[in-house]
């Protein structure tokens, strides 16, 4: 098992984001983490990541309790993740920007361009290595948060809504690198409101509404759930089928 979360609640106020949500991860697995706007699921995926810190449960990551760790903690170990709004540093180069994650285990700035230009080639970025990050459009940024993610060599990587705004042939494009990433024996679990994306890539489907999971299992079989269609797919899912 390569990550469990137990019985997370994350609390605002008298507000409950999370109420007693819990997952497993397994290595080589690729989870969809679905539901409807307000559900939780982002708040859970940032309790992963380290952050937030959770009101109460407890997260292991690779063996070691990260509940309470910082980010650069939970880097340090194997994981790493995006933001749905992408962070780049937009005065940089695009090859400054990933050589920002590869520092995470290259010391010198020889060994982490080199490792940067891997990730780079990789990603199909290398022919904008020298472009200025804040110059790209949105599928660019996406992409070049995620090569920054994958040059600080994670185990686990965390993608929140890392092809919304995408067009079809964008979203085409990010499955098959998100595939290729899988291959390299890197894990990932991903926050995505397009169904094609969870129903294409991922291996088991993790529902949450109202804070908590209410469903989970292999995507096309948890679409069909009652419990999913009424809380979240609902009608939509209804003149998709028609």
């Amino acid at each position: 098992m390569l990550l469990e979360a137990h019985d997370l609640a994350m609390v605002f106020g008298g507000f409950r984001a999370v109420d007693g949500a819990s997952l497993t991860v397994n290595e080589g697995e690729i989870i969809g983490l679905i539901g409807p706007n307000g559900a939780g699921k982002s708040t859970f995926f940032n309790c992963l990541a380290g952050d937030l810190l959770p009101t109460a449960g407890r997260i292991v990551f690779a063996g070691t309790d990260v509940t309470r760790a910082t980010p650069e903690a939970h880097a340090r170990l194997g994981m790493a993740r995006t933001f749905q709004v992408p962070v780049t540093f937009e005065d940089m180069s695009v090859a400054d920007n990933v050589m920002v994650g590869a520092f995470l285990r290259h010391g010198h700035r020889t060994a982490a361009r080199r490792a940067a230009d891997e990730v780079l080639a990789f990603t199909g970025l290398d022919h904008l290595a020298e472009t200025r990050a804040g110059s790209l459009g949105t599928p660019g940024r996406k992409r070049l948060e995620i090569a920054r993610a994958l040059a600080t060599g994670p185990r686990l990587l965390l993608l929140d809504e890392a092809l919304a705004g995408l067009t079809p042939t964008e979203i085409r494009t990010a499955i098959e690198l998100v595939r290729r990433i899988k291959a390299r024996g890197i894990t990932i679990v991903i926050v995505e409101h397009i169904m094609e994306v969870i129903l294409t890539l991922a291996e088991r489907a993790v529902v949450f509404h109202q804070g908590k999971v209410i469903a989970q299992g292999a995507p096309r079989e948890v679409v069909e759930d009652a419990a999913v269609v009424a809380a979240y797919l609902g009608h939509h899912m209804k003149r998709v089928r028609a």
